[in-house]
C-alpha cells in the first residue's frame, strides 16, 4: 500500500508551547525529538509489506523538521512546502491508499486546546461553503479530491475529537489531553509509541472503509482574520476577495483552487 503522512508538529507526544515547536527557539531540539519518537511510531505500524511505500508531506513551518538518518528505505520526503495545486492534487496525484495526519491539532477559538490554530495564527476562522474547518478538516478535503481518504489523525484529544466529529469513522489517537492554550496532560513516549504502532496498523483495513471527504464546487473558502500584517498584505493584494472588515472569500471550482489563491495572495 502507498500512504501520505503529512507532518506537523503541535500535536506531538509532549509538545505544549511554542518554543518546542518554532525553529530556532529554546526547546526545539525537544519537539524534534518528539516528532522522530512519534513519526518513526506511524511507520513502523504502516509499512507491513515490502512493496508498502510511504511518503511524508512536512507541512511545519519552513517544511525542513524530518531528521532522515533513520528513516526506512521505503519512506521519502517532501521538504520545502511546495505549494499545493489542483495540477499536482496537492501532491497526492500518485495513487495514494489513504493519508495520516501526524502531529495536527485543533482549529482555532475551539477553548481549551492546546497550541490550536489554523495554519496562520491570523486565521481566526476558516469556512467551506459554510463548513467550519481547521488544518484537519482543509488537509481532509484537499485530499478527497484527489479521491484520497484521511485515515488516520494523531493529535492532543481536541484535535483528536474534532476529526472524529467531522469525519465520523476516521481513526485517533491521542498522545495528550489538552488542558489549555500552553497545557496538557501528556502521556509518556513509552506510551504513545505503541498506540502510535496499534493505530498505524488499524490503517490497512480502515483505508478499505472510508470514503475521500469532498465537498463539490464551486467553493467558497472563506477566511476571517485578526488585524495585522498579513491580513493588510491581502486588502492590497486582492481586494477583490475583501468582503467584509476581517473576511476574505477565495473562489474556485475546488478547494484546492481556492486555497491555492489565498496561497499566491500571502506569498
Amino acid at each position: 500500500m502507498k500512504w501520505m503522512i503529512r507532518v506537523d508538529m503541535e500535536g506531538l507526544t509532549g509538545v505544549v508551547n511554542m518554543s518546542q515547536v518554532v525553529p530556532g527557539a529554546g526547546e526545539y531540539p525537544f519537539g524534534l525529538s518528539m516528532l522522530k519518537h512519534d513519526l518513526l511510531a506511524v511507520i513502523d505500524g504502516l509499512l507491513q509489506a515490502e512493496n508498502d511505500r510511504v511518503v511524508l508531506y512536512d507541512i511545519h513551518f519552513f517544511g525542513t523538521n524530518v531528521e532522515f538518518f533513520s528513516l526506512d528505505p521505503r519512506v521519502s520526503v517532501i521538504c520545502g512546502k511546495p505549494n499545493y495545486t489542483p495540477e499536482n492534487k496537492a501532491y497526492l496525484q500518485e495513487g495514494y491508499d489513504g493519508m495520516v495526519l501526524l502531529g495536527l491539532h485543533a482549529r482555532a477559538e475551539r477553548p481549551g486546546s492546546v497550541l490550536n490554530h489554523n495554519y496562520e495564527h491570523d486565521i481566526r476562522v476558516m469556512s467551506v461553503n459554510g463548513l467550519v474547518v481547521g488544518e484537519i478538516g482543509l488537509e481532509a478535503l484537499m485530499a478527497g479530491e484527489a479521491g484520497v481518504p484521511l485515515v488516520l489523525v494523531t493529535a492532543d484529544s481536541d484535535g483528536a475529537k474534532e476529526a472524529r466529529e467531522l469525519l465520523p469513522g476516521v481513526l485517533t489517537v491521542t498522545v495528550k489531553e489538552s488542558l489549555g492554550d500552553a497545557a496538557a496532560l501528556c502521556y509518556p513516549p513509552s506510551v504513545t509509541g505503541e498506540l502510535l504502532r496499534e493505530g498505524a496498523r488499524a490503517c490497512a483495513k480502515k483505508a478499505a472503509e472510508l470514503k475521500p471527504f469532498v465537498i463539490d464546487g464551486p467553493i467558497e473558502l472563506d477566511m476571517q482574520f485578526k488585524p495585522g500584517e498579513l491580513f493588510h498584505k491581502l486588502v492590497k493584494r486582492v481586494p477583490e476577495a475583501f468582503v467584509a472588515p476581517d473576511r476574505f472569500v477565495f473562489k474556485g471550482d475546488s478547494v484546492l483552487e481556492a486555497w491555492e489563491k489565498y496561497l499566491v495572495a500571502k506569498a
